[in-house]
C-alpha cells in the first residue's frame, strides 16, 4: 500500500474497501502481527470462516482466519455487524473518528462495490451525503441523490467516512436501508459507528483495533521535539538531526507503540487506574522521545526488543495526562521508581505540565524521601540507612524540563555549532549533566 501523503482522499478511502461474497467490506488495523481485519455487516457473511471469500481493491484475494459476531439472545436479532480476521496486512494506517463526536449534519461517504458496478471499471462507488441523526451508536446517512436499494445493491457492510481537514476518517459501517418497507427505501442508509465493533472485538477477547499512531512510531515522529524557541533557526538542524536519528532506529527494529503497550501496559503511567490513557497519542510521542533520548546518551544505534528490555533496570518512562505540577507527586513517583528501578536508575516523568521543572530541588526531594516509609495505622519510622541510599540515588526528571533546560534555555549555543552530529553530541553533554 501506498504512502497517503500520495493518494487522494478518494483513494485513500478506496485502498481500504474490500469485497466480502456478495457485500462490502473495510480494511482496519489491529493490534497484532498476527492478523487483521475486516469491518462487514452479519448478513453479508458466513460464519464459517473458509466458507467466505474477499477480494481487496486490486482484485487480489485475501484469507479470511475467521469471523466474530454477536451471539443471538432469546428472541432478539443480534446486531448486524461482523468482523471477519483475515491475514495480517502490512501498511494499513486506517484512521477513525468517534461517531458520537460528528458535528452536526456531517459530511459523509459511503464506499462499497455495488453489484450492477463489479464488472466494470470502477467497481468501487462512492456515495457522499450528511448524517441524519447520530443516536446511541446508529447513524443514519442521507445520501445526495437519493439512490434506491437497486443501486446501492451490494455495498451493504462498507465504510462510512467523515472527511475532515482533507483526510477521511472512518466512522462506521452500512448494513441496511433505513426504512422498512421497500417503496420507503430511498436514500438513506444505516450505519454501526465503531464502538459496536470495539464491543465485538472485547466479547470474542480479540486484539482491538490499532490507533493510527500505535501501529509504528514513524506515525508520530514529526511531533517528537518541539522546541517553544525564541528563534526556531537556532535548533532547527537540532531537530532535524533528532528526526533523523529516530527515523533510523524505527527502521533498525524498533518495535512498534502497540507492542510496548502490551509489554508494558500500566508500568508505563503514574495513574494506572487510567489504562485508557495507555492510547493517548501524547504518551507515544513522549515514549519516542524517550528512546531517542536514552539511545542517544548510550551512543546505541539500534533501539530494538533487547535494547528497550536492557534498559529496563537503568531508565525508564512514565507519563500522567494530569496538568498539575509532578512535583506535587513525588512520594507516588518515588514508590513507584523502587518498584521500577534498580540503584542509580533514571525516571524520566511526561506529562502535559509545559511548565515543569527539570528536577526536584534537593531539600524536596529528601522531605519526601524521609516520608516515605510511614506505615498507615503502625505510626510513623524512619527509614532504613539501605533504603534511603537507594531512594536517594534515583535521578528524576521532566521530559519538558529536559527540552527546556538543554535545548530552549540554551538555544544559542546550538547556533554556531556545525549541524548533525555535533549539534547531538553538544545535547548529549548537556542530557548527562542532568541524567545518565
Amino acid at each position: 500500500m501506498k504512502s497517503d501523503t500520495n493518494m487522494t482522499v478518494s483513494e485513500i478511502m478506496q485502498s481500504y474497501c474490500v469485497m466480502v461474497n456478495g457485500g462490502s467490506g473495510v480494511l482496519v488495523n489491529a493490534m497484532t502481527q498476527e492478523y487483521s481485519y475486516v469491518l462487514t455487516a452479519r448478513h453479508a457473511v458466513f460464519e464459517e470462516g473458509a466458507h467466505n471469500v474477499v477480494i481487496d481493491h486490486n482484485q487480489d484475494p485475501i484469507e479470511v482466519l475467521g469471523v466474530l459476531v454477536f451471539p443471538k439472545e432469546g428472541l432478539e436479532e443480534p446486531l448486524d455487524c461482523a468482523i471477519l480476521t483475515i491475514t495480517h496486512q502490512p501498511g494499513l494506517s486506517q484512521k477513525s473518528w468517534n461517531a458520537a463526536h460528528l458535528p452536526p449534519l456531517a459530511n459523509l461517504t459511503f464506499v462499497g462495490l455495488p453489484e450492477a458496478e463489479r464488472a466494470s471499471s470502477k467497481p468501487i462507488t462512492h456515495w457522499t451525503g450528511h448524517s441524519a441523526s447520530v443516536v446511541n451508536e446508529l447513524i443514519t446517512l442521507a445520501l445526495e441523490g437519493i439512490p434506491g436499494k437497486d443501486i446501492i445493491q451490494g455495498m451493504s457492510g462498507g465504510g462510512v467516512y467523515h472527511v475532515d481537514n482533507d483526510y477521511p476518517y472512518l466512522v462506521g459501517v452500512e448494513f441496511e436501508m433505513e426504512a422498512s418497507r421497500l417503496d420507503h427505501q430511498f436514500g438513506r442508509v444505516d450505519c454501526h459507528g465503531l464502538a459496536r465493533y470495539n464491543e465485538l472485538i472485547t466479547l470474542h477477547s480479540s486484539a482491538p483495533m490499532v490507533p493510527p499512531h500505535m501501529e509504528c512510531f514513524s506515525r508520530v515522529r514529526d511531533r517528537i521535539f518541539a522546541f517553544n524557541v525564541i528563534d526556531p533557526t537556532n535548533v532547527q538542524h537540532l531537530k532535524s538531526a533528532l528526526i533523523g536519528f529516530a527515523d533510523s532506529l524505527i527502521e533498525s527494529g524498533m518495535p512498534p507503540p502497540y507492542e510496548i503497550m502490551k509489554h508494558y501496559d500500566v508500568q508505563l503511567l503514574i495513574d494506572t487506574g487510567q489504562s485508557s490513557v495507555l492510547e493517548a497519542r501524547e504518551l507515544w510521542i513522549a515514549y519516542l522521545e524517550f528512546v531517542v533520548i536514552s539511545a542517544l546518551m548510550d551512543g546505541a544505534g539500534v533501539a530494538d526488543n533487547g535494547y528497550i528490555s536492557g534498559i529496563d533496570k537503568k531508565r525508564r518512562l512514565l507519563y500522567t495526562s494530569d496538568v498539575t505540577n509532578w512535583l506535587g507527586r513525588l512520594d507516588e513517583i518515588l514508590k513507584i521508581a523502587r518498584k521500577l528501578l534498580d540503584k542509580n536508575g533514571t525516571l524520566v516523568v511526561a506529562s502535559p505540565d509545559a511548565a515543569a521543572q527539570p528536577f526536584p530541588p534537593d531539600f524536596v526531594l529528601k522531605n519526601v524521601i524521609g516520608n516515605i516509609a510511614t506505615i498507615p495505622n503502625q505510626g510513623p519510622f524512619s527509614i532504613d540507612e539501605i533504603e534511603s541510599a537507594i531512594y536517594t540515588s534515583y535521578k528524576l526528571t521532566h521530559l519538558e524540563g529536559l527540552r527546556k533546560s538543554c535545548v530552549i534555555e540554551k538555544e544559542f549555543d546550538y547556533r554556531s555549532l556545525a549541524p548533525g552530529k555535533v549539534q547531538l553530541l553538544e545535547l548529549r553533554k548537556k542530557l548527562n549533566e542532568i541524567i545518565n
